[in-house]
């Protein structure tokens, strides 16, 4: 029931072409949790209709805005306590720093609020706004935080990432700076325990680095992809892919990652004083690191122009010096499930590739030990907009569906099912009325987005070829169209005989539908309330920050 309520979510709310999706139940109540909290800390046995009260009011609530501060720039750090406790990634709990600061600027609002409330009885505003320099300060902390508080809304975000990396530091430094000019001696603890914060995070993520990237700590006595004499370990290639997208490759580095961990890139060379965060789509057992980046602006669009420029072997001018900050990120692990759902919507199979890897590996070695695996139902959905976006993982799927198919022959034992459906959802090539490809293994159909299971099979040549050599019971479907995802989730809960998983990674249209089908069979089905019928594990991984 806990998962149940902290997944669901609300109606949107349209107005004209926009829709504003309201955030999960589970972080609504936290965020209110935490604004009650401290909305009680400020007013708690004060009468805030007494006039001769109000500047006590805002003496508490400025107390409690200072106070609030090492919270916020806690859940800022990359590595930081309260997600060692938790089990969560600097990632996950982004969301929780942006709203707590969001209840900070409140109280900082309320505090303000209530000063000039009880100047405003003498006309004394402007005065103390004009003479007083703890008045002026206290403003300029307050217009610096108002300021970050637009800022941080996530069309700016988006609009401009590096831009607004930097004003946000710039910014953060103002307000710290500010906040400590007007705060009170008995309470500037609280800014200096902010700060101390901040830099221990800053020393922690620079010794990492040191580890990541230095060769002296490599696990590996020859390094393909660096000068021999280089101090430095990780050099990277870089290939172009269709859609705008590049590979990045580093061979044989220092760090050590899990599936589904991402890591910030620095490329010096590239886009100097930047560094940004990509999913890693390999596993440790590949012995390098790679990364598939869309090209959208700056750092990114210079990566996929060099590599573009240059031949792409590893011992041509396009090898480059990268740094690794990582890795990130944190997943139960999805061995332990019986069933499992994977949903990637484009880039996001950079995500739930590894993942799903992951436990076709441990497939391999259960199978060689004559063991059966946990895991016995895989689905992998995979919506894309055209057939070449194929190409970023056509080598993993025809080694996945290998490694399935030698498991099937070497232990009798082994009966997990193992599906692959990939959505092309606007693919010119297509064409609904030419004869289906046979004899490949290479399921085509057309699916419209609302339609059932029942759809019109369809020609898709080009993609025939790279199917050549696997075997005639391939569990490659490919489709037109959208998925449909209630269908595809309760297709496999049906079958499960213990605990599900679905993990969705793409935009936030997919990642909403997911969260609401799951929600709602979750509810159908009466999940853990005296029915049998199994749990649900849901993991909603998101784009950006």
């Amino acid at each position: 029931m806990a998962r149940e309520y902290s997944s669901a979510t609300l109606s949107p709310l349209k107005m004209g072409r926009w829709e504003l999706q309201p955030p999960p139940l589970g972080r609504v109540s936290v965020v209110l949790a935490n604004f009650i909290a401290v909305m009680v800390f400020c007013f708690y046995k004060l009468n805030t209709l007494d006039k001769w009260s109000w500047e006590t009011v805002g003496y508490r609530t400025g107390f409690m805005t200072v106070a609030q501060l090492p919270l916020i720039l806690l859940l800022a750090g990359k590595r930081n306590i309260i997600g060692f406790l938790t089990g969560s990634s600097h990632e996950r709990l982004n969301w929780l720093h942006r709203w707590t600061a969001r209840t900070l600027w409140m109280s900082a609002t309320v505090h303000m609020g209530f000063w000039f409330r009880s100047w405003g009885r003498f006309n004394y505003i402007a005065t103390k706004v004009r003479t007083d320099p703890l008045t002026q300060r206290g403003i300029a902390a307050w217009s610096i935080l108002t300021f970050i508080l637009f800022a941080t809304l996530s069309p700016v975000r988006r609009w401009s990432y590096e831009l607004f990396f930097v004003s946000h530091v710039v910014t953060y430094a103002g307000f710290i700076a500010a906040a400590w000019l007007h705060a009170e001696p008995e309470v500037k603890m609280w800014v200096w325990v902010s700060i101390a914060l901040v830099v221990f995070d800053r020393v922690a993520r620079w010794a990492m680095m040191v580890w990541s990237n230095l060769a002296i700590f490599s696990r590996s006595s020859s390094r393909s992809n660096s000068p021999s004499s280089s101090l430095w370990a990780n050099y990277a290639t870089f290939a172009p892919l269709a859609g705008n997208v590049t590979r990045v490759t580093i061979r044989n580095p220092v760090i050590s990652w899990k599936p589904g961990q991402h890591v910030f890139l620095f490329v010096p060379a590239l886009a100097p004083f930047q560094s940004h965060p990509f999913t890693i789509s390999s596993l440790p057992s590949d012995n390098k690191i790679e990364f598939l980046i869309r090209a959208e602006s700056g750092a990114t669009r210079a990566i996929l122009n060099h590599a573009g420029k240059w031949n792409t072997t590893i011992d041509s001018d396009s090898t480059r010096l990268v740094a690794l900050d990582g890795p990130y990120g944190a997943i139960r692990p999805l061995r332990q499930f019986d069933s499992v759902v994977f949903f990637a919507g484009s880039m996001g199979v950079t995500f739930t590739m590894p993942l799903l890897r992951d436990i076709v590996e441990g497939w391999k070695g259960e199978c060689n030990g004559g063991s059966v695996p946990i895991t016995k139902h895989i689905h992998f959905v995979w919506a894309i907009r055209s057939h070449s976006h194929i190409s970023w993982f056509q080598k993993e799927l025809e080694s996945l569906m290998r490694d399935v198919e030698d498991c099937r022959a070497t232990n009798s034992k082994f009966r997990p099912t193992f599906e692959i459906s990939i959505y092309l959802t606007s693919d010119p090539h297509l064409s609904a009325t030419s004869p289906s490809a046979h004899g490949t293994g290479l399921h085509i159909q057309r699916t419209p987005s609302t339609a059932s299971d029942s759809s019109q099979t369809t020609s898709l040549s080009p993609l025939v070829s790279w199917e050549k050599g696997l075997s005639s019971k391939s569990p490659v479907c490919l489709r037109t169209g959208r998925p449909n995802i209630d269908n595809i989730i309760l297709s496999t809960l049906e079958v499960a005989e213990g605990e599900s998983a679905v993990v969705v990674c793409g935009p936030s249209g997919l990642s909403t539908d997911v969260r609401r089908n799951v929600v709602s069979l979750s509810d159908e089905r009466a999940v853990h309330k005296g029915t049998g019928a199994q749990g649900i594990y849901l993991h909603v991984e998101e784009f950006g920050f």
